[in-house]
């Protein structure tokens, strides 16, 4: 099935992993939109222009973000928050998505300034620990599943922006504000936190990464990711996350009984549990 592009002019702010993902997998298709884009490192927007990825390389965010039918805010949830703050006057018509990992916090400054008719949030569950222009990808997105949170946005600009992601390849999920965040809490922050944590404790181990196997190399993947990304996604969630820690401590408190009890039958009872969970998928 094809998925038609609604829009001629894009402004991408950020041409980070995600950005210049984005602004590749826009020039791929058979209509390709004209692409402005700003970026805090101006060497990767000039890269991405020599490349003929975008059209043009904005001096500003501000006018990346003006005078355009469709807006894409790539950048870390405070940043895009900040920059939709200064650049909403200036949108006019145009529609308003980004890829942040929470999506209430930015609906409810889209109503707050009065632009919640234009503003549909998008997640793309796609990334990777690597950053910078250098490292996106046309494909990034492909088969990928990308969140769309359209709120109280018109359904003609929701139907463009899951066309959009669509056209990239990626499988649509549309999903409410606050059901999307509570979920990725779960499915995205604990995963990340345990992996920092775990790979805490064996670099205080003496391990290495290469004394890793697979399931080691598996569980520390995300230990590389940015920082930068995470603290505002992580306070802006900070009361689901603190019950998504609780329940990984009490699963570790249960492990640390059963043990010391040589227990063993209530932890192989956990693994054939946590097995079949995986299984029945």
């Amino acid at each position: 099935m094809s998925h038609e592009f609604a829009f001629e002019r894009v402004g991408i702010v950020g041409l980070g992993l995600m950005g210049g993902s984005l602004a590749r997998a826009l020039r791929v298709l058979a209509n390709p939109p004209r692409i402005v884009a700003f970026n805090r490192h101006r060497d990767g927007a000039e890269r991405a222009l020599a490349e003929g990825e975008i059209d043009a390389v904005a001096d500003s965010a501000e006018e990346a973000a003006g005078g355009k039918d469709l807006v894409i805010y790539a950048t870390p949830l405070d940043v895009a928050l900040e920059m939709m703050r200064d650049h909403a006057a200036g949108w006019g018509d145009a529609t308003v998505t980004d890829v942040a990992g929470l999506k209430e916090p930015l609906a409810s400054v889209a109503g707050e300034l009065g632009f919640a008719e234009q503003f549909v949030g998008s997640h793309p569950m796609a990334g990777g620990t690597a950053t910078g222009y250098e490292a996106s990808s046309a494909d990034l997105f492909a088969g990928e599943t990308v969140f769309v949170c359209g709120g109280a946005a018109e359904s003609e600009r929701i139907e463009a922006v899951e066309s959009m992601w669509q056209a990239m390849g990626a499988r649509v999920r549309p999903i409410d504000a606050d059901a999307h965040d509570r979920l990725m809490v779960w499915a995205s922050h604990l995963p990340q936190l345990v992996s920092n944590v775990l790979s805490r404790a064996m670099a205080e181990a003496g391990l290495r990464v290469e004394d890793l196997g697979p399931g080691g190399r598996d569980l520390t993947r995300l230990a590389e990711s940015s920082p930068e990304m995470w603290t505002s996604l992580l306070d802006e969630a900070s009361e689901e996350n603190l019950r998504a820690i609780e329940s990984m401590q009490d699963g570790l408190d249960f492990l640390r009984t059963a043990l010391s009890e040589r227990s063993l039958d209530e932890v192989a009872k956990l693994m054939r549990a946590t097995r079949e969970w995986r299984r029945e998928q």
